[in-house]
């Protein structure tokens, strides 16, 4: 008589063993795909974030590219902090027989970078009040998550900060025999021909922006620190950069933050 060998088993033990070790690797597993997941979605945040920002730089260079600027015209800055900057524009305004330019203007609202124009009409005669007016104006938001906004201007002596007072050469507070509005100073540029003789006029505008997503922007809201991160950027753009990491925040939200600069040709 034969006796056939029981077949080879797995243990009860060596199954919750093989079980256990299963469910580790997943957990594992898991928690790499959730880290993926997480680092592309902040990225993702991240570069919607700095895309928004960008395009307002393009539509400031935009509107800067196509500024009126001449013997009754220039591009205007604020002596305050906003609105930060004012123009006209040969830009389409309204399809009425009675516009003439486009006159348009930044402001730092909040967190947001506004942009707000209104058609200036051929019965305008003071160009320079005509830039700043916003009666009647329409506004729309060109990026959110704003921490920071700093406007330089740029000469064949280097980059200097507005500061709110006239400087040589430069910037005026009375621009060919015009008086500029009060708030406000006018930049001398190129095309200023009655101050050919001017030998350091405004070439440029050196603009910075500081932005962060609206995720870690509301971290900051809710760890209070958000006051902290715009005081942290500090008068020298140039150095936004070390100051935010120095700086007492949130590893995400400091991590989060860009800092994006563009050169703009004045006209």
């Amino acid at each position: 008589m034969h006796f056939s060998k029981p077949s080879a088993a797995f243990t009860l033990i060596e199954l919750l063993t093989a079980m256990a070790v299963l469910a580790l690797v997943m957990v594992m597993l898991l928690q790499v795909i959730d880290g993926v997941l997480r680092s592309t979605r902040l990225h993702s945040q991240q570069m919607d974030s700095a895309a928004a920002a960008r395009r307002a730089l393009d539509m400031l260079a935009l509107d800067i590219s196509s500024g009126i600027v001449g013997e009754s015209a220039t591009i205007l800055v604020s002596r305050a902090t906003t609105p930060v900057l004012a123009l006209l524009t040969d830009r389409r305004g309204t399809n009425s027989a009675d516009h003439r330019f486009l006159a348009v203007s930044y402001s730092l609202e909040e967190n947001s970078l506004v942009r707000s124009y209104r058609s200036v009409s051929f019965q305008e005669a003071d160009l320079l009040s005509s830039a700043i007016d916003t009666n009647g104006a329409a506004s729309s938001a060109m990026a959110d998550g704003i921490l920071g906004l700093k406007i330089q201007v740029a000469t064949h002596s280097g980059i200097h900060a507005i500061t709110g007072v006239p400087a040589s050469n430069y910037l005026t507070a009375n621009y060919n025999r015009f008086s500029v509005p009060s708030g406000w100073l006018a930049l001398m540029t190129p095309s200023a021909t009655f101050a050919s003789n001017l030998t350091n006029r405004a070439q440029a505008l050196d603009v910075w922006i500081a932005a962060v997503d609206d995720q870690n922007k509301r971290l900051l809201d809710d760890t209070e620190t958000l006051a902290a991160a715009k005081n942290s950027l500090g008068a020298d753009p140039a150095l936004w950069r070390s100051n935010i990491d120095s700086a007492v925040l949130p590893m995400p939200a400091k991590n989060a933050i860009q800092i994006l600069n563009k050169t703009i040709p004045l006209p």
